[in-house]
């Protein structure tokens, strides 16, 4: 038995655990039909490999095959103190028929187990696993067979050794794996950050020129309409000054959410600084914008109002209906001057 006393008693249920795969296909192909010579050759209830990682210094069971009179399983990890293979190792024992006299205190004993082998399965003459075989009966191996079953163990190093590396090689690519995705997400976060204002969340004045001249292309290739209205806040200077600039920046917030709310999918919010903010909407002409620019001036307004504070929003409109498509950032902020000019919290359009 691989396990010593401590462990059986915390809990048997810890070593059951649900079947899988615990090797590579190839190690399993080439392991199993030779346990079932072990098994044979011995007349032991059970034989079985494992593989003991120096490091965390556990042991765990690979593969095993035979009766389960004995309950090992594959994917049990032990302590390697509490290994039966340590005991036997400790003793300079290869083997032992009176496991109950000899380590009495061991979980080999609590089950009842009489004989117990353990052969080390060596690679670059380090001990990467065992090659092991319990029974309930008192079973002695002669000197003979136990070079045999040293010559299977070498056979089975080889393999075992491909297999480590294998799982070596499949966490460096899992770990390759998390770093690409790390790095690639800290990309799409520069990115974003590249192009969009921190404060509001909408685009920023570089994305909006980038997008902006592709909307141009397009209604000049397609002959489409296009229409843009500026925006800005009424008294925004004020604002910052009798109330501070966290309360300005919460009336750029405001603005920032009502754009989203009331812009299309396909069109385009920016905040191109200060309080300048810019939506440009593709086949809309200035009727349309219009509607539009009034239900953001009712929900700036209402988002001011429920924050304590009063406010407005002054808008110009142009469209490809009466201005070069070239024109129209020139022309809608002509129209907001002019909104301004009249009295502001209006919206006015490009003559």
């Amino acid at each position: 038995m691989l396990l010593q006393g401590s462990v059986l008693r915390s809990s048997i249920r810890d070593f059951m655990p649900q079947r899988q795969s615990y090797t590579s296909v190839a190690l399993e192909q080439a392991a199993r039909p030779l346990l079932l010579l072990v098994q044979h050759l011995t007349g032991l209830d059970t034989a079985f490999l494992t593989r003991i990682d120096w490091r965390a210094l556990t042991q765990q069971v690979v593969l095993v095959e035979g009766q389960l009179t004995v309950p090992l399983h594959e994917g049990a990890v032990v302590d390697w103190s509490d290994s039966m293979c340590r005991l036997l190792f400790d003793a300079k024992l290869q083997q032992s028929d009176v496991i109950p006299e000899l380590f009495p205190d061991s979980d080999g004993a609590a089950l009842g187990m009489q004989s117990f082998f353990a052969v080390p399965v060596l690679s670059g003459g380090k001990t990467i696993g065992t090659l092991c075989g319990a029974s309930r009966e008192r079973l002695v191996i002669s000197e003979h067979l136990f070079s045999s079953l040293k010559l299977i163990a070498d056979a089975l190093a080889y393999q075992m050794a491909l297999d480590q590396q294998m799982q070596l090689q499949q966490k460096k690519v899992k770990v390759a794996e998390k770093t690409i995705d790390k790095l690639y997400r800290q990309a799409q976060q520069m990115e974003n950050l590249a192009h969009t204002d921190e404060l509001t969340g909408l685009d920023n004045r570089r994305s909006f020129q980038s997008r902006f001249e592709q909307y141009q292309l397009q209604a000049v290739s397609r002959g489409s309409a296009l229409a843009l209205m500026m925006i800005d806040i009424d008294e925004f200077k004020q604002l910052n000054d009798q109330h501070g600039h966290e309360t300005g920046d919460l009336a750029l917030q405001h603005l920032g959410r009502a754009l989203t709310a009331v812009a299309r999918q396909s069109d385009i919010a920016c905040r191109l600084g200060g309080d300048e903010f810019v939506l440009a909407a593709a086949d809309t002409d200035a009727a349309g914008l219009t509607h539009l620019a009034i239900r953001l001036q009712q929900q700036f307004k209402q988002q001011m109002r429920e924050s304590g504070l009063d406010s407005s929003l002054s808008i110009g409109i142009a469209s490809t209906a009466e201005s070069a498509v070239d024109q129209l950032l020139q022309r809608a902020d002509q129209a907001l001057y002019k909104a301004k000019e009249l009295g502001r919290d209006r919206v006015e359009l490009a003559g």
